[in-house]
C-alpha cells in the first residue's frame, strides 16, 4: 500500500474511506473498488488502524483483489471527491452502503453528480 501523491491525476477519482476501526465498513469499502473502474482510488486518512486483526485483514484484501495501487494511507484527505461514511451523515458528497456493491453504486453516483 502506497502513500498518497500530493499531485492528482485528472483522471483519477479520490474516495475518502471510513475511519480505521471495526465495525466501520472499512473491509467493505476496499472491496467496493472490485467493482469501479481502475481511476478510482481509495484514501485512508491517519495512521494504520490499531487494531492488528482489522489491519492483517485489509492488507489480505488488498493482495487478494490486488488492489495494492488504488488504496492509499495518508495524513491529507484534502483531494477526495467523495467520503465514505459509515452512516448517513450530511456531509457533501457522502456515501454510504450495506455492500461493497451498494458502496460501488452509491460512489459511481455521487461521481455523475461531481461532473
Amino acid at each position: 500500500m502506497s502513500k498518497a501523491r500530493s499531485t492528482k491525476n485528472v483522471n483519477d477519482f479520490f474516495i475518502l474511506g471510513p475511519t480505521l476501526t471495526k465495525g466501520n465498513r472499512v473491509l467493505e469499502a476496499i472491496h467496493s473498488l472490485y467493482y469501479l473502474p481502475e481511476n478510482f482510488k481509495l484514501i485512508f486518512a491517519g495512521t494504520a488502524p490499531v487494531d492488528q486483526d482489522l489491519y492483517g485483514e485489509i492488507v489480505d484484501l488488498v493482495q487478494r483483489d490486488e488492489l495494492g495501487s488504488r488504496v492509499r494511507f495518508t495524513d491529507d484527505a484534502s483531494a477526495s471527491d467523495v467520503v465514505i461514511t459509515s452512516r448517513s451523515v450530511n456531509l457533501r458528497n457522502s456515501v454510504t452502503g450495506d455492500s461493497p456493491e451498494a458502496i460501488a453504486s452509491a460512489i459511481l453516483q455521487a461521481a455523475r453528480a461531481t461532473v
